[in-house]
């Protein structure tokens, strides 16, 4: 009977640890990432939301308008391969970079005060995923 008993404890014994949460290593994966590319992931979530607001109150300028669209796909994209640590991660950003410099350009010939703000952002968008 005791013998029976013990068996009884060890196989629930291994049963709850194996049902036991354990370290996720993916958990200390991701951290590291994010802080590989934290700023710059900041930078271009800022981006985003400045040409966001550029594109609505820039509605006239149709050169300004597509490149602050052609701005926010590639930050999109930006972001989500580097929260990914995609093996492309650095071409995309690079990519990011000419399109951010591209929208600064298109934004800096504008006179309204989003404009400026919005090609204040994006050169220094730019700046942080070239140096990716």
């Amino acid at each position: 009977m005791k013998k029976i008993f013990l068996v009884l404890a060890a196989i629930s014994f291994i049963t709850m640890a194996a049902k036991m949460p354990t370290v996720n290593k993916n958990v200390v994966k991701t951290e590291s990432i994010n802080e590989k590319y934290k700023e710059c992931i900041a930078a271009c979530e800022a981006c985003i939301t400045s040409c966001k607001s550029c594109e609505a109150s820039c509605s006239k300028n149709a050169s300004c308008s597509k490149t602050s669209k052609e701005c926010i796909a590639s930050c999109e994209k930006a972001v989500k391969a580097m929260k990914a640590d995609s093996k492309d991660a650095k071409s995309i950003c690079a990519e990011c970079a000419k399109a951010c410099e591209k929208c600064a350009l298109e934004c800096d010939k504008c006179e309204g005060e989003q404009s400026k703000k919005c090609a204040e952002q994006c050169h220094k968008t730019a700046k942080m995923c070239s140096q990716m």
